[in-house]
């Protein structure tokens, strides 16, 4: 008897778009598919060495004409498409200013309606309860991301001061690879430990957006030693402020201060290590975690 042969997962990604009108009220953009002839949220596949969200990011603009800034992720549907299965995960994002066209034979069409009448020409029930979803979550969020420094030098292998222990090859390799999964964000502070491996770590994207970092004894594992309140007071001041940046400090600090920004029961989800390179996005309104996403490395 012949076996049967299991068709690959395809990987997609994409958004729920979103803007607000003159009048307040929220409208969210749907795509026509000639080659389906039906009405979808943006998406696409993830190409190969692309991250979910890059790939999101990028389909966005292919398939509307917008710029966007990405917030909460909202969602995952599973459906086969032409006998293979397909995984799609979505994110919010909030239009900024549209920069282009989609291939008309891709899409031929993009309506904004208010959310009600997306969602009643949604041909895709999936595609709906994504709608729903994003409904749950609100708009107007902003991204705080607590990235954990990149692979750096074990201690074992490191004669120096531990706040000069630099990157090793696989940490310079990732921290070239950063700035494509947090470009959807939009336009970030970047603030780093004084400690040498994490400010390598936030070297590359800097420079690539002409940005000074702002580096911080509170986010060092020698200032977390002396004040264990340090870097969450650091964290909070941001939200209270409503900065949206880039945080880059080391294991344990970095859960301690999400666990205790979003309190013990919620944390029980992301309760592990962040592994080199990996980060948790905290999505914040009014100085309150509104929904936390993780974040995997860059892939090499």
């Amino acid at each position: 008897m012949a076996k049967e042969v299991t068709a690959p997962l395809i990987q997609a990604a994409g958004a729920v778009l979103w803007r607000k009108i003159e009048s307040g009220d929220l409208e969210i953009a749907i795509v026509h598919r000639p080659k389906y002839d039906d009405w979808s949220l943006p998406k696409g596949k993830v190409e190969a060495g692309e991250s979910h969200i890059s790939a999101g990011y990028r389909e966005i603009q292919e398939e509307t004409g917008y710029e966007s800034i990405f917030g909460p992720e909202i969602g995952t549907v599973v459906y086969k498409l032409e006998g293979a299965p397909k995984e799609v995960r979505f994110w919010s994002a909030r239009a900024t200013e549209m920069t282009g066209h989609p291939d008309p034979l891709e899409v031929d069409q993009v309506e904004w309606l208010a959310p009600k009448k997306a969602k009643e020409k949604l041909t895709n029930k999936d595609d709906r309860a994504i709608v729903d979803y994003f409904l749950e979550f609100g708009t107007d969020t902003f991204p705080i991301i607590l990235l954990r420094h990149a692979k750096a030098l074990k201690r074992t292998d490191w004669d120096g001061d531990d706040g000069d222990r630099p990157l090793e090859h696989r940490g310079q390799l990732q921290a070239k690879r950063l700035l494509p999964i947090y470009m959807p964000y939009g336009d970030l502070e970047i603030h780093t430990s004084d400690a040498l491996r994490c400010i390598e770590t936030v070297d590359v994207m800097a420079r690539s957006l002409k940005k000074t970092p702002i580096y911080s004894a509170d986010l060092s594992e020698y200032g977390y030693a002396k004040d264990h309140e340090a870097p969450l007071d650091y964290v909070q001041d941001l939200m209270d402020r409503g900065v949206p940046a880039i945080v880059c400090s080391h294991n344990p600090i970095l859960p301690k201060v999400v666990k205790k920004l979003v309190g013990k029961k919620y944390f029980k989800s992301m309760d592990r290590e962040l592994e080199p390179a990996q980060a948790i996005v905290l999505h914040c309104r009014a100085g309150v975690v509104i929904a936390c996403d993780w974040i995997d490395e860059p892939l090499i």
